[in-house]
């Protein structure tokens, strides 16, 4: 895979629940005869790839009314941080979590820190009274 915004290739592992599912979606979920390599495609005609982010923050609004979820915002970057700051939360260091984002500088990931909620509760100090 490339990151779109630098240009480098990486390659990242696939638990093999996920590769389950993946494995299923290809088979059985997309379009048959689907003309693109792409793994997530249209499921109108033409059956190619999404042509703009626009098309997963439509899918996230359409998932998050059905579950009764209610935000200011919905989008893939809504998905980006939380990822984020859940991988704060179980212990990823930012060394880490800065690769698999893609980013150049680990100090990038302080962005996301604010929303790791869990890691900022254990490091906090008690009120005083």
């Amino acid at each position: 895979m490339s990151r779109p915004k630098t240009g480098v290739n990486f390659v990242l592992p696939l638990l093999p629940p996920v590769a389950k599912v993946l494995a299923r979606y290809l088979r059985y979920g997309r379009p048959p005869h689907t003309p693109t390599r792409h793994v997530f495609v249209q499921m109108k005609v033409p059956f190619g790839a999404f042509t703009a982010s626009s098309a997963v923050r439509h899918i996230l609004i359409k998932h998050a009314s059905i579950a009764g979820i209610q935000a200011p915002y919905l989008g893939s970057h809504v998905l980006r941080h939380s990822n984020a700051a859940q991988q704060l939360d179980i212990g990823t260091t930012a060394r880490v979590l800065s690769d698999l984002l893609g980013h150049r500088d680990p100090e990038s990931v302080s962005a996301y820190v604010r929303i790791a909620t869990q890691s900022l509760r254990e490091v906090s100090l008690p009120v005083p009274r």
